[in-house]
């Protein structure tokens, strides 16, 4: 199995609202050893179309520089962090993936409420508020999830994460768990642990 690659599919906003999450990938110990790529069409609505970004995609990773045992024929593998409308495209490619090109070992659905859980793929849902929180389980809940408490405005949980406070919850269980956390630590440990890197190992560069 190749390297993760991060994919970060912002909503229906300007490409300079995903800077914070950026910023978050990049200062982590773990995920800034990562190729991170940050979709940022011309035209807002290309978010959700799944054709859209799978030709950026593949468009993107010919051009990344990899690591030398992560050549042409590697398995390539993602970790998507998905908003708002940018969730619609992201399941669908996600599905895609998983099916046709490789592995997706985690998708997480940042307030995408509305969007359907892929039956492939593993997700985590994050939510602004309760209420999100609960109705979008209705849709399929993630292993576990995370909703902000005290609730906050729909965009600062994308461009702010770092200052949302809130409670995991796990699939099995509608009660929070025991310890709250930010909606930045919550992504970044449920990032990693789908994958064991040797980061000394890793040769690879960030992009958006």
């Amino acid at each position: 199995m190749g390297y993760p690659i991060v994919v970060v599919c912002g909503g229906l906003h300007p490409p300079s609202y995903n800077g914070q999450i950026l910023t978050i990938l990049a200062t982590d110990a773990v995920l800034s050893q990562l190729p991170v790529l940050a979709f940022a069409p011309s035209w807002p609505l290309a978010v959700l179309s799944p054709y859209v970004l799978r030709q950026w995609l593949e468009e993107r990773l010919m051009q990344l520089s990899l690591a030398p045992d992560s050549g042409p024929n590697a398995d390539r593998v993602l970790i998507i962090w998905a908003f708002s409308a940018g969730c619609v495209g992201a399941v669908a490619l996600a599905e895609h993936w998983q099916r046709h090109r490789g592995q997706v070992l985690a998708l997480f659905l940042v307030d995408g409420w509305g969007v359907p859980r892929v039956t492939r793929v593993p997700i985590h849902r994050l939510s602004h508020d309760r209420f999100t929180h609960t109705t979008s389980r209705w849709l399929g809940t993630g292993t576990l999830d995370f909703y902000a408490d005290p609730a906050v405005p729909h965009l600062q949980l994308w461009q702010s994460p770092q200052q949302v406070n809130g409670w995991p919850v796990n699939q099995s269980d509608s009660a929070p768990g025991h310890r709250i956390m930010t909606a930045a630590e919550f992504l970044c440990q449920q990032s990693q642990p789908t994958f064991s890197p040797n980061i000394q190992s890793l040769s690879l560069k960030n992009t958006t």
